[in-house]
């Protein structure tokens, strides 16, 4: 089953914008500490023109990764297209500082100083045409998708809990113990829910092995001999 990320992630690159922001705002409650999901959200709120989101969720982007270029290139088009020159400015400067590879960030800059007119060539996509005074678009389509497979090294550690959980009713120790640990680095990882229904699961099934290992052992104890 795929995650709400992955989801909102395809509808945007489709271009469904709209369509995309229940499953980003769902991904970013169960992953808050994933910049690159707030960086979709801040995407899809943009364009849905909601500009207080936008900014707010590329604000938390930023903040929990300083060192993501594709994170500030699309903090620099968003402040083109407002309008606020500088700050895009150095948005793009800080983008192509961190990734030297992205000429994109490199070109809006320079067209920002007064340099060449800007084309922005997203690597996995057609170049679009050339800007002249009009600011690259806030799109998507040029970025890479580690927040999935974050999400999916979560499931693993899921799976592995709920395994771990079940087996708690033959080795109630086991079971707690190794199901809490898988449920706590799921929730590091950025999967509360899931997190939280491991552990849960781990303590219900290590309760319900410790009684039937009583129960067992009292129904030894009835038919020993004296």
């Amino acid at each position: 089953m795929r995650s709400a990320v992955e989801i909102g992630y395809e509808l945007m690159q489709q271009g469904k914008y709209a369509d995309a922001l229940p499953f980003l705002q769902r991904a970013v409650a169960e992953q808050p500490r994933e910049p690159r999901v707030h960086l979709y959200l801040a995407l899809a709120y943009a364009h849905a023109g909601n500009n207080t989101n936008a900014e707010k969720h590329f604000a938390q982007a930023i903040a929990l990764n300083p060192h993501d270029a594709y994170i500030f290139y699309n903090w620099g088009a968003y402040l083109h297209r407002q309008g606020r020159l500088q700050d895009a400015l150095k948005a793009y400067e800080n983008a192509y500082r961190l990734d030297p590879t992205l000429i994109g960030a490199k070109q809006a800059a320079d067209s920002l100083r007064g340099g060449a007119p800007v084309v922005v060539q997203p690597p996995t996509v057609a170049a679009p045409n050339p800007y002249t005074t009009a600011p690259p678009p806030v799109s998507p389509v040029d970025l890479s998708m580690p927040a999935a497979r974050r999400y999916r090294s979560a499931r693993g550690c899921i799976t592995a809990g709920v395994l771990l959980a079940m087996f708690g009713l033959c080795v109630p120790p086991v079971g707690l113990f190794g199901g809490l640990i898988c449920g706590i680095i799921a929730m590091l990882r950025g999967s509360i829910a899931g997190g939280l229904v491991v552990i849960v699961l781990a303590i219900v099934l290590g309760l319900m092995g410790s009684w039937l290992w009583q129960l067992l052992g009292a129904m030894i104890q009835s038919v020993a001999p004296m």
